[in-house]
Protein backbone atom coordinates (compact mmCIF):
# COMPACT_ATOMS: atom_id res chain seq x y z
CA UNK A 1 0.00 0.00 0.00
CA UNK A 2 1.04 3.25 -1.01
CA UNK A 3 0.30 7.26 -0.35
CA UNK A 4 -1.81 6.90 -3.65
CA UNK A 5 -4.11 4.20 -1.98
CA UNK A 6 -5.09 6.89 0.26
CA UNK A 7 -7.41 8.70 -2.67
CA UNK A 8 -10.70 7.78 -2.50
CA UNK A 9 -12.23 5.73 -5.14
CA UNK A 10 -15.38 6.36 -6.86
CA UNK A 11 -17.06 2.98 -4.72
CA UNK A 12 -15.45 4.42 -1.73
CA UNK A 13 -16.92 7.53 -2.17
CA UNK A 14 -19.95 6.61 -3.40
CA UNK A 15 -20.19 3.90 0.00
CA UNK A 16 -18.78 6.58 2.38
CA UNK A 17 -19.98 9.98 2.55
CA UNK A 18 -17.04 11.65 4.50
CA UNK A 19 -19.11 14.72 6.31
CA UNK A 20 -17.86 18.10 5.05
CA UNK A 21 -16.67 19.72 8.62
CA UNK A 22 -14.82 22.82 9.32
CA UNK A 23 -11.65 21.60 11.63
CA UNK A 24 -11.52 17.78 10.03
CA UNK A 25 -10.31 17.47 6.02
CA UNK A 26 -11.73 13.95 5.19
CA UNK A 27 -11.35 14.88 1.43
CA UNK A 28 -8.67 12.22 1.11
CA UNK A 29 -10.79 9.63 3.51
CA UNK A 30 -9.47 7.53 5.07
CA UNK A 31 -6.71 9.84 6.02
CA UNK A 32 -8.14 12.71 7.83
CA UNK A 33 -6.56 16.09 8.86
CA UNK A 34 -7.16 18.44 11.67
CA UNK A 35 -7.19 21.71 10.07
CA UNK A 36 -4.52 23.87 12.94
CA UNK A 37 -6.24 27.10 11.18
CA UNK A 38 -9.65 26.09 12.07
CA UNK A 39 -8.10 25.01 16.10
CA UNK A 40 -9.68 28.38 17.92
CA UNK A 41 -9.58 28.40 21.87
CA UNK A 42 -12.99 26.92 23.00
CA UNK A 43 -13.08 24.55 20.26
CA UNK A 44 -13.20 21.29 21.83
CA UNK A 45 -16.53 20.84 22.00
CA UNK A 46 -17.12 20.98 17.88
CA UNK A 47 -14.26 18.88 18.11
CA UNK A 48 -16.45 16.16 19.69
CA UNK A 49 -19.65 16.62 17.39
CA UNK A 50 -16.94 15.96 14.25
CA UNK A 51 -15.12 12.89 15.50
CA UNK A 52 -19.06 11.84 16.32
CA UNK A 53 -19.28 11.93 12.60
CA UNK A 54 -16.27 10.53 11.99
CA UNK A 55 -17.20 7.29 14.05
CA UNK A 56 -20.21 6.98 12.74
CA UNK A 57 -19.20 6.20 9.56
CA UNK A 58 -18.13 2.52 10.95
CA UNK A 59 -14.65 2.83 8.62
CA UNK A 60 -11.43 2.80 9.91
CA UNK A 61 -9.30 5.84 9.62
CA UNK A 62 -6.48 7.81 10.42
CA UNK A 63 -6.18 11.51 11.84
CA UNK A 64 -3.08 13.58 10.74
CA UNK A 65 -2.50 16.94 12.83
CA UNK A 66 0.11 19.44 13.75
CA UNK A 67 1.00 19.28 17.16
CA UNK A 68 -0.19 22.31 19.07
CA UNK A 69 1.46 23.53 21.76
CA UNK A 70 -0.82 26.73 22.11
CA UNK A 71 -4.46 24.42 22.97
CA UNK A 72 -6.09 26.15 26.07
CA UNK A 73 -6.06 23.93 29.68
CA UNK A 74 -9.93 23.69 29.08
CA UNK A 75 -9.73 22.49 25.74
CA UNK A 76 -7.17 20.30 26.58
CA UNK A 77 -9.06 18.82 29.52
CA UNK A 78 -12.31 18.78 27.54
CA UNK A 79 -10.41 16.47 24.61
CA UNK A 80 -8.48 14.29 27.02
CA UNK A 81 -11.92 13.45 28.52
CA UNK A 82 -14.08 12.50 25.35
CA UNK A 83 -10.98 10.22 24.18
CA UNK A 84 -10.96 8.43 27.52
CA UNK A 85 -14.57 8.24 27.20
CA UNK A 86 -14.99 7.14 23.69
CA UNK A 87 -11.68 4.73 23.70
CA UNK A 88 -13.48 1.61 22.90
CA UNK A 89 -15.55 3.21 20.06
CA UNK A 90 -11.84 5.65 18.84
CA UNK A 91 -10.13 1.72 19.35
CA UNK A 92 -12.65 0.11 17.02
CA UNK A 93 -12.42 2.80 13.94
CA UNK A 94 -9.28 5.16 14.38
CA UNK A 95 -6.16 3.37 13.13
CA UNK A 96 -4.17 5.89 14.49
CA UNK A 97 -3.14 9.64 15.46
CA UNK A 98 -0.17 10.77 13.73
CA UNK A 99 1.27 14.00 15.18
CA UNK A 100 3.62 15.73 13.41
CA UNK A 101 5.91 17.80 15.12
CA UNK A 102 8.93 19.30 12.99
CA UNK A 103 11.11 20.43 15.67
CA UNK A 104 13.58 17.10 16.58
CA UNK A 105 13.77 18.44 20.50
CA UNK A 106 10.49 18.43 20.46
CA UNK A 107 9.52 15.38 19.73
CA UNK A 108 10.07 13.50 22.78
CA UNK A 109 7.51 15.54 24.90
CA UNK A 110 5.05 15.54 21.99
CA UNK A 111 5.04 11.88 22.09
CA UNK A 112 4.78 12.05 26.02
CA UNK A 113 1.80 14.66 25.86
CA UNK A 114 0.08 12.05 23.65
CA UNK A 115 1.07 8.90 25.15
CA UNK A 116 -0.51 10.07 28.39
CA UNK A 117 -4.29 10.74 26.60
CA UNK A 118 -4.41 8.01 25.03
CA UNK A 119 -2.75 5.36 27.36
CA UNK A 120 -5.37 2.74 27.67
CA UNK A 121 -7.03 3.77 24.74
CA UNK A 122 -6.02 1.05 22.24
CA UNK A 123 -4.97 3.47 19.44
CA UNK A 124 -2.02 4.22 17.88
CA UNK A 125 0.16 7.60 18.45
CA UNK A 126 3.01 8.43 16.15
CA UNK A 127 4.58 12.01 16.35
CA UNK A 128 6.91 11.96 12.90
CA UNK A 129 8.51 14.78 11.21
CA UNK A 130 6.46 16.08 7.96
CA UNK A 131 2.96 15.66 6.97
CA UNK A 132 5.22 14.03 4.19
CA UNK A 133 6.07 10.99 6.38
CA UNK A 134 2.42 11.37 7.85
CA UNK A 135 0.92 10.41 4.27
CA UNK A 136 3.58 7.77 3.89
CA UNK A 137 2.64 5.98 7.31
CA UNK A 138 -1.24 6.26 7.35
CA UNK A 139 -1.22 3.41 4.88
CA UNK A 140 0.73 1.02 7.41
CA UNK A 141 -1.56 2.01 9.95
CA UNK A 142 -4.64 1.71 8.28
CA UNK A 143 -3.99 -1.68 7.09
CA UNK A 144 -3.44 -3.48 10.36
CA UNK A 145 -5.99 -4.24 12.62
CA UNK A 146 -7.33 -2.18 15.78
CA UNK A 147 -4.47 -2.08 18.06
CA UNK A 148 -5.22 -3.59 21.55
CA UNK A 149 -5.21 -1.45 25.17
CA UNK A 150 -1.70 -2.30 26.81
CA UNK A 151 -2.31 -4.34 29.87
CA UNK A 152 1.44 -3.87 30.30
CA UNK A 153 1.10 0.00 30.22
CA UNK A 154 2.71 2.13 33.34
CA UNK A 155 -0.46 3.50 34.39
CA UNK A 156 -0.97 7.34 33.98
CA UNK A 157 -0.25 9.23 36.67
CA UNK A 158 -2.95 12.23 36.89
CA UNK A 159 -2.86 16.11 37.91
CA UNK A 160 -5.60 17.58 38.85
CA UNK A 161 -4.04 20.43 38.89
CA UNK A 162 -2.16 20.61 35.50
CA UNK A 163 -2.99 19.20 31.82
CA UNK A 164 -0.50 18.68 29.58
CA UNK A 165 -1.43 20.43 26.38
CA UNK A 166 -1.80 18.40 22.91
Amino acid sequence: MIASDLAPTSATAAAIQPPDQPMHDASRFPLVRLRRRAVKPGYAFAWRVEMQRLLALKTPFVIVSEHGADETLDDTRLRTAWLRAQSATLAAYCRGFIVIEPRIEARATTREAWRIVTAHGGVRTVVVSSMRVAVDLAPVLLKHSPAEPRADAAPVRRRAHRAVPL
